[in-house]
């Protein structure tokens, strides 16, 4: 047995030509897809075998090419061999070589290690060793063969039908491969390069059908600015192509393109040309593709039969793909107005955070009168109104600023310059809008978010408008808010306040405390003031933070029903102590009011409780503006028929209103805090507060001075001649127990001193 290292041995010697007029070898018209020669590896210990070998194939073609013959001389090496060459199509195995049965056990383990495209054809010069049957039935092998009966032509017909198994095998394995890519296309549809990846699939599974090295490219056909609807844009590319992804067919040199445009669009039949194929294919939506392929092979019938076939299934896969495409352009187009919709804006901003931008604008901007106007005039009106604004932002903005529908009257904007100022957004709201033949005079709450998209989260971007629209909305509509921390914190903290108060309410964790208040003139307790009290997680949330929510979010209705049981509780607890009921005060929000359904739940209730009209009464707080009169005024109204007092209260702050005391048929007014806690005697005359009690003596209206602090105060109330006064001086919001012992010992003389 040779030393392989020695430099006589033949060491992946190379033996390639065309031998002329070779009726075993003649090019059959098929060709591989990769390599100019066909690679055989002689493994065989016999130095002998492998020159023999050198010199049979010497100058031989085999199937249109020549061969390479690389050499081992034991299983070590094959092994090592096929490890670092690529596409080995045949190899010739001697049987014996280290051991009697090293060449069948190499066999094994070729296979194992997943050469399963190589074609083996074992020579062994040691007949009767290895039966023939046995070892065709139990090893993977395309041919068993004594040494002796190789004759050169032997050799080169098993090696062509060695060569031709593996040639089909390779075919088929390209070409699984490109169904592999077109599968993968169609799982990808919805991904930004779903077409390039089927396009693609596409180009490779043409030329593992044809088995030719095939250079070429899928375009796009589309219209040019001016007019000319055979531009095609290259989408990928195989060989000379594959560089000229963007690139118009056109430009590329040598390319047929009269042969291109001369193919119908509405035919799948491929034109064939010299070494070119055409294909091109029309959906029914317009859209076009266009297949340009160069071969260096010649094209057999059954080849071009095969690609006609796949050209019509091609067909039906591009007018699926196309369509899909299309249902997802539709998903990012709002369908009543044509603008991009919240899919954009969202998609919008996930683009953002991915770019190199490093200043950024995102602003979200509600239509104050839009829910108006579709009440006034109808949905389409007021749709009408949004895409008037759309397009004069859009004038104003650019076209490189995405404005979207994101809401039903909400638009989102998205520069990804950070250039947008918040000048130029409310500009467009300065002047009148025309619709049909109206003139609409337009504002709008805006939140606007300045800042670096690098590194952000989108939905946090969106999350942060959304909260300084949220905030502008409820504090300050028709106007601009910028964004700041602390908006995201505190709307973060009122969306964690609404779901514990949704669960305080179900639950009735409530606590309700009283206040009294004072005859001015007498000193005499003349009634309370109910008042909810709440604790989230252990930890007292202020009235003025939890009951704006509340009401807001619609549990105002439940914790006023549920303080008409408080006040039964506190009259039981009343009589028990030997004291009479007092009047008391319940409040109720706005919204309630104007909500028939829960005035006739409140009075029911009024009246199975057996809480009378003359020792109850109502006080209007109005912490969200009257929006609707009319239904306030019915609400109002339908209280003062039960024969209930009525009080409007905080007023001359907030939304309260004197047009309110022209509307709302009240019994009285209460003159809020924040001009009690300025009265001093010297200037009492000309203060807001006596205004406030000279427009309810005129109205004929009772007051009450609230937030009463200091005896001077006291004083001045009892000067303006203030019916009612109630605050910490006399006594701060007690529970019943509590209220109860003050009562019992309360003494306005020795209270006030005199």
């Amino acid at each position: 047995m040779s030393d392989y290292s020695e430099t006589a041995r033949p060491q992946e010697q190379e033996t390639s030509s065309t031998p002329p007029n070779d009726d075993l070898t003649k090019d059959d018209g098929s060709d591989s897809l990769s390599e100019e020669t066909w690679k055989i590896l002689i493994v065989d210990d016999d130095l002998d075998v492998h020159e023999a070998t050198v010199f049979s194939l010497n100058r031989v073609n085999i199937l249109g090419r020549g061969v390479e013959l690389l050499h081992a001389h034991n299983a070590q090496e094959a092994l090592h061999c096929l490890k670092s060459h690529a596409n080995i199509a045949v190899i010739m195995l001697d049987v014996v070589m280290e051991e009697p049965d090293t060449g069948l056990r190499l066999v094994g383990e070729i296979r194992d290690l997943g050469f399963t495209e190589p074609r083996i054809i074992l020579r062994t010069g040691y007949s009767g060793k290895a039966p023939e049957d046995e070892v065709i039935r139990n090893y993977d092998i395309n041919d068993y063969r004594t040494k002796d009966e190789l004759s050169r032509t032997r050799l080169i017909t098993s090696l062509t039908t060695a060569i031709r198994s593996y040639d089909h095998i390779r075919s088929l394995s390209d070409t699984r491969a490109g169904l592999e890519m077109v599968i993968e296309s169609t799982q990808r549809l919805y991904s930004n390069k779903n077409l390039e990846l089927f396009a693609e699939g596409v180009l490779t599974q043409i030329a593992a059908i044809l088995r030719l090295r095939c250079e070429g490219a899928i375009c796009a056909v589309g219209p040019t600015a001016d007019g000319d609807r055979n531009r095609m844009v290259v989408m990928a590319g195989l060989g000379r192509f594959s560089e000229k992804v963007g690139a118009e067919l056109g430009e590329i040199d040598d390319v047929d393109l009269t042969m291109v445009k001369d193919v119908a669009p509405d035919n799948v039949t491929p034109e064939l040309r010299d070494n070119k194929i055409a294909l091109r294919f029309r959906t029914e939506t317009g859209r076009e593709l266009v297949i340009y392929f160069e071969h260096n092979g010649g094209l057999p019938n059954t080849d071009v039969v095969l690609l006609q076939v796949f050209a019509s299934n091609l067909a039906i896969c591009f007018e699926n793909l196309d369509l899909i495409n299309h249902l997802g352009e539709l998903a990012f187009v709002d369908q009543r107005l044509g603008l991009p919709n919240h899919n954009a804006f969202s998609r919008e901003l996930g683009w953002l955070v991915s770019g190199k931008s490093a200043s950024a604008t995102v602003a979200l901007a509600s239509i104050e009168e839009a829910p108006q106007l579709a009440v006034a005039f109808g949905l389409p009106f007021a749709e009408e109104v949004m895409s008037a604004v759309y397009d004069r932002l859009r004038d104003a903005l650019g076209e490189a600023v995405l404005i979207a529908r994101i809401g039903e009257y909400t638009l989102g904007i998205v520069d990804a310059t950070g250039e947008v100022a918040q000048s130029v957004i409310d500009s467009v709201f300065d002047e009148i809008f025309l619709i049909r033949d109206n003139r609409i005079s337009v504002s709008a709450s805006t939140g606007i978010l300045y800042l670096d998209p690098t590194g952000q989260i989108p939905s946090d971007i969106d999350r942060a408008a959304r909260s300084t629209l949220l905030r502008v909305m409820q504090e300050h509509p028709g106007t601009t808010m910028m964004f700041t921390p602390d908006i995201a914190h505190d709307v973060e903290k009122t969306v964690r306040i609404k779901s514990a108060l949704r669960e305080a309410t179900k639950a009735k964790q409530f606590k309700f405390v009283f206040q009294p208040k004072i005859n001015v003139a007498t000193g005499d307790v003349s009634g309370a003031e109910i008042l909810c009290r709440w604790a989230m997680n252990g930890k007292a949330v202020p009235p003025s933070v939890f009951i704006p929510i509340a009401e807001r979010a619609g549990f105002s209705a439940d914790i006023a029903l549920q303080s008409l049981a408080a006040v039964s509780d506190f009259w039981a607890d009343l009589k028990k102590a030997g004291l009479s009921r007092l009047p008391v005060a319940i409040n109720l929000a706005v919204p309630d009011i104007c909500n028939s359904d829960f005035v006739e739940a409140l009075g029911r209730q009024c009246e199975e409780s057996d809480l009378s009209p003359e020792l109850i009464s109502f006080e209007i707080t109005e912490t969200q503006a009257i929006s609707v009169d009319e239904d306030a005024s019915m609400g109002v109204a339908a209280l003062k028929r039960r024969g209930f007092k009525l009080w409007l209260d905080d007023f001359g702050t907030g939304y309260s209103s004197l047009s309110h005391l022209d509307s709302l048929t009240v019994d009285g007014i209460k003159i809020d805090k924040s001009f009690i806690s300025t009265l001093t005697i010297d200037k009492a005359r000309g203060s807001v507060a006596a205004t406030a009690k000279a427009m309810a003596d005129n109205l004929g209206l009772k007051s009450i001075a609230e937030g009463v602090e200091t005896r001077e105060q006291h004083q001045i109330a009892r000067l303006l001649g203030i019916e009612t006064a109630q605050g910490f001086y006399y006594a701060k919001p007690m529970d019943p127990d509590a209220f109860i012992e003050w009562l019992k010992h309360w003494d306005i003389a020795a209270h006030v001193g005199y």
